[in-house]
């Protein structure tokens, strides 16, 4: 009989969610300045964002190394374990991916499925749950596999970044030619496309049109609300911003008790910096 676990990175927020105790989390690396610290466990959030603009250079990430991977894998078949599903950031934003791929040739005894979510912070996070839950009542990895396709189908992360210079700098702005030169004076809308890239659709003045622009966008993609499955608020130190999401969309009836709000790992915030807002969401699938 198999015995299925799920695996997840740090970046995916499950560190901020009860109750999964039993997802094993890999951790990416922040460097800051002379200083590394692992993602949610070495370093908070809060901690993290009022350092971040008293550093020398700009901070970076180190993805979770190929000998950690084997090391999860290989404890986890000790468990019992005989199989391993890694619900993974975009493989467009990180090399774990990759990571988890060469790993999972280096050990035997246990059976680990990749699966690259074409995402990031939450989303990849409620997949990562989702798979649990399957996972927990018996459900087999083909089965949770194509769930976790249909629910990668129907995902979408919008957002507004206060300042391009971390995204640019680090390279996850994969259209970023004709904004880095208006980068200080602009709020760009972006979003995750379906390839799990990051990229710049609009460029917009103010932030708070910016931010209405993020509300817009989640309205006219969800038939205002109505088709979303799942969603969820994120963050980088602006719980205005939050607030101001909340008390527009609940102006139009929308419950936003229901929404999932959680701020944005460490790891994710190195690349987008501080004052982010964003909404992200599955629909429901036909």
């Amino acid at each position: 009989m198999s015995k299925i676990a799920i695996v997840t990175d740090s970046t995916s927020g499950i560190d901020f969610i009860d109750g999964y105790d039993d997802i094993k989390i890999a951790r990416t690396t922040l460097i800051m300045d002379q200083d590394e610290y692992l993602d949610g466990l070495e370093i908070t959030p809060k901690e993290f964002y009022d350092r971040l603009e008293n550093l020398n250079n700009i901070p970076m990430t180190s993805q979770p190394s190929i000998g950690i991977l084997v090391e999860i894998f290989e404890e986890l078949k000790k468990e019992g374990y005989t199989d391993a599903i890694y619900v993974c950031i975009s493989e467009h934003l990180s090399g774990t991916f990759q990571s988890v791929c060469m790993a999972a040739n280096m050990v035997e005894g246990i059976n680990v499925h990749p699966f690259n979510t074409q995402t990031a912070t939450f989303i990849a996070g409620f997949m990562a749950t989702e798979a649990h839950r399957m996972a927990s009542v018996g459900e087999s990895v083909e089965a949770i596999i194509q769930y976790l396709e249909t629910l990668r189908d129907n995902d979408r992360i919008v957002l507004m970044v206060d300042d391009l210079k971390y995204l640019v700098k680090n390279g996850r702005l994969s259209n970023a030619s004709g904004f880095i030169a208006s980068a200080l004076k602009i709020k760009p809308l972006l979003e995750l496309n379906e390839e799990g890239k990051i990229v710049a659709t609009e460029k917009i003045r103010t932030t708070k049109k910016a931010i209405n622009r993020v509300i817009e966008s989640y309205l006219e993609d969800t038939n205002d609300g109505k088709d979303a499955k799942f969603t969820f608020l994120f963050n980088t130190e602006a719980p205005e911003h939050v607030e101001y999401v909340k008390s527009k969309l609940s102006d139009i009836g929308i419950d936003t008790d229901q929404f999932i709000d959680i701020p944005v790992s460490p790891a994710i915030g190195c690349h987008v910096g501080k004052g982010v807002i964003g909404i992200g969401y599955i629909k429901k699938s036909n």
